[in-house]
């Protein structure tokens, strides 16, 4: 319902009000429907008001039935008592004060709530309440102009001017929803440092169509892309390249600037933290900008480059986002292939810094299910602390408050308290490793040879690994080029495009005993989207390949339900591939073997999967994009968590990692539960969130560990029946002992091994 906030001015001044409130449908004290009475302290009050107000006259209230009710809901989803975590954040904000007795009332409710970090409190609640305040600033410069001493000071005089210091590991936040902006455009600054960046990379200014690198003019849209090419193509697709990594790499390090000029400006021992946006990502950028107008943000924003910020670690704690909603403000548009994606950024923010970057997730309003689900994949791949944003209360707020969201109450104290019970072991422990990563290349990001197919296969390809528990790494080109693939066994490859540099390396790691998956024409093109013969070799393809694409709505939920399929793949048996058959949609490739065995087969019967032994490595290539098509055999529910994951396509996808031997982060009885395992000094945590939205009431669990435990511990169930059992099973290769048990499974857990 729409609020009216009403500030009462009288003469003489009193401290008290007594106000009468009465709605009517007319200017007639006979057509009076609802009546406020409320005495008060201070000036302000608010109210409810409806359009109708006969037929929902029941459900108005005032500002103080409004905190009334939330703070009993706080009471039921709690038993009125708090429990929080001490090391890991759990935060949110107000948007601005009510009146002194209200506000009281709502910081009890997020007291009771578990939350230890609350931005913008009022003033009278901070003596009764021991919350941290947070810190935060816009006045930041992250302009390709900035120079290291002018964020000096800034940051200095900032510093300065903070009057009570934040505390240990407290955030103080950079700026909102973070990208490569603003563009070098005609800044004489920005420009003399981009060609300083071409000089220092040894870039031939012959190669960018200029005599001299001082000559080069950026390029910073798609639609001057286009125009520039009509007149150098390769040219103008060098500086493209150039440009965007630019933007996104010099956007890292003014970002990192202001973190190292924080701590030496700010006392108190705060941490610096920023949030990257989700919504222009998932509508189209990626770690690009998108060929097509964003659908959530229009124009070309070019995202930074999210594996450099937390290679870099250019702040102390990485913001991730939900802007997605699901029935909650945006509704489905901006919901995509489901919860897991706040998992998905997460990993990529591990995967960037080895698994040292803290994490924090800001979560939207989202009801008991939704929260749950976000929360628990987040934590299960290595983003620890949570900000739920935003409380309000709704009278004060303008967007994605919570206040008035019943089932975030029931949520944020079950999170609450499952941190509190396992953060022990959760705040100091590290995610297991893995020997199976996924190629991130961030030029296939900013070409998008085939529209959103690309970004949507790695998605799903990254899921459909997670839904039967195989820990999952992201490699960037810079991985690749600096030796990080000597650390896995498998790779899987969804990306056209990739850096010369990069495919030379990765041939290498095949020819010397690594297995290589790819999907999508990976690897056919390279860092300027120029046909390459790439990979053919590793493959065992003729250097050329044809790509026919699919028109559809990929960026948008459950869109891809009512479309035909561009063809059926039948895979019959060979090396890591099932028999099977499925519909595929996206892009289908059209290859010639050469080496490569055929073992699936488009309708036509023309090659749809192929295995290939390359020195002491080997190869699965699919023609398609079986990820995409497992998206659309899921069916999503636009509005509802209906989606179920097909067999076909996971087992297809999975199928090079189970035959290479790679060991799971954990074995489970039932697929589609996502789980990452946590080790630390006093023990092991097994966090598990259930995306089949089914309960399942005998999760069996088998889980490596060093040594028996004394105790497995469900912080949701209580003690847990365990049993050692022999070695031998696929994920005990790097751990001595195996240990099985057996609990019913809601939405999401952790359990605790001690």
């Amino acid at each position: 319902f729409p609020n009216v906030t009403a500030n009462f001015v009288c003469q003489p001044p009193a401290e008290r009000r007594k106000v009468v409130i009465e709605l009517a449908t007319a200017p007639d004290p006979k057509r009076v429907v609802k009546r406020f009475e409320e005495s008060f302290s201070g000036t302000l009050t608010s109210f409810l008001v409806s359009p109708d107000l006969v037929k929902d006259k029941d459900s108005l209230e005032s500002a103080a039935q409004m905190s009334e009710r939330r703070l009993g809901w706080a009471r039921e989803a709690t038993g009125g008592q708090r429990v929080s975590p001490k090391e890991l954040i759990v935060q949110t904000g107000f948007w601005s004060p009510q009146r002194p007795e209200l506000n009281a009332k709502e910081a009890e409710v997020l007291w009771l709530l578990g939350f230890n970090v609350v931005g913008n409190q009022p003033a009278d609640t901070r003596e009764c309440f021991a919350f941290k305040q947070p810190g935060h600033t816009h006045h930041v410069l992250f302009g390709l102009d900035a120079t290291r001493e002018k964020i000096e000071a800034v940051m200095q005089k900032q510093g300065a001017a903070q009057k009570q210091p934040l505390g240990k590991g407290v955030p103080f936040n950079f700026a909102d929803e973070i990208c490569a902006r603003p563009p070098i455009g005609t800044n004489a600054l920005a420009r003399a440092n981009f060609h300083q960046w071409l000089t220092a990379r040894g870039i031939p200014p012959a190669a960018l169509g200029v005599s001299h690198l001082e000559e080069v003019v950026p390029i910073e849209t798609p639609v001057e892309l286009r125009a520039r090419e009509t007149a150098n193509g390769p040219a103008a697709r060098r500086i493209f390249y150039y440009t965007s990594r630019f933007r996104q790499l010099a956007g890292t390090q003014r970002v990192k600037w202001h973190t190292e000029a924080y701590h030496r400006h700010f006392s108190g021992g705060g941490i610096t933290s920023t949030l990257v946006a989700d919504h222009p990502y998932f509508s189209g950028t990626g770690l690009g900008m998108g060929m097509v107008p964003n659908m959530a943000w229009g124009g070309a924003p070019l995202a930074l480059d999210w594996f450099d910020l937390a290679r870099e670690r250019a702040v102390d704690l990485a913001g991730i986002e939900d802007w997605m909603g699901l029935q909650f403000m945006y509704g489905p548009n901006y919901t995509w292939e489901g919860f897991q994606l706040m998992g998905f950024q997460a990993a990529m923010f591990r995967s960037g810094s080895h698994g040292a970057q803290p994490i924090i997730s800001w979560i939207t309003p989202s009801d008991e299910t939704n929260l749950r689900l976000k929360s628990a994949s987040a934590l299960a791949q290595g983003g620890k602390h949570f900000f739920y944003w935003t409380y309000g209360p709704t009278a004060t707020a303008t967007e994605n408050y919570w206040s008035d969201l019943r089932g975030a109450y029931d949520g944020v104290a079950a999170i609450s308290r499952q941190l509190a019970a396992a953060e022990h072991i959760l705040a100091p422990g590290r995610l297991r490793p893995t020997r199976l990563a996924v190629l991130y290349s961030v030029s296939s990001d900013l070409w998008q040879p085939f529209g959103y197919v690309q970004m949507l296969e790695r998605r799903a390809t990254y899921l459909n690994l997670t839904h039967l528990q195989f820990g999952v790494d992201f490699l960037t080109e810079e991985d690749i080029e600096a030796g990080r693939l000597a650390d896995y066994d498998v790779l899987y490859m969804t990306d056209p495009c990739l850096t010369t540099k990069s495919t030379e390396v990765l041939v290498k790691w095949v020819e010397s005993g690594g297995q290589l998956y790819g999907s999508c024409a990976a690897g056919s093109r390279n860092e300027f989207n120029e046909d390459v013969p790439g990979l053919s070799r590793v493959f065992g393809l003729a250097p050329k390949v044809a790509v026919k694409t699919q028109e559809a709505e990929y960026r948008v939920r459950g869109r891809l339900n009512d479309l035909g399929y561009l063809d059926r793949i039948r895979c019959g048996v060979g090396p890591g591939v099932d028999a099977m058959e499925f519909g595929t949609v996206g892009c289908k490739v059209a290859v010639t073997p050469a080496g490569a065995m055929v073992v699936g087969k488009f309708q036509d019967g023309s090659p749809a999967v192929l295995t290939h032994s390359f020195g002491r490595g080997r190869t699965v290539y699919v023609a398609g994009t079986p990820g995409v098509a497992s998206v659309k055999d899921a069916r999503f529910v636009p509005r509802e968590l209906k989606e179920v994951w097909p067999a076909a396509q996971r087992q297809l996808i999975t199928g090079l990692a189970r035959s290479a031997g790679v060991p799971r982060v954990v074995e489970l009885s039932h697929p589609v539960v996502e789980a990452g395992v946590y080790d630390a000094p006093r023990g092991t945590a097994l966090v598990l969130a259930n995306f089949t939205y089914q309960p399942i009431k005998e999760l069996r669990v088998r889980l490596p560990v060093t040594k028996l435990p004394k105790t497995v511990r469900s912080v949701t169930r209580g003690e847990l029946k365990f049993s050692p059992i022999a070695k031998g099973s696929s994920i005990a290769k790097q751990l001595t002992k195996v240990i099985e048990f057996v609990l019913p499974l809601g939405l999401n857990d952790i359990v605790l091994v001690e």
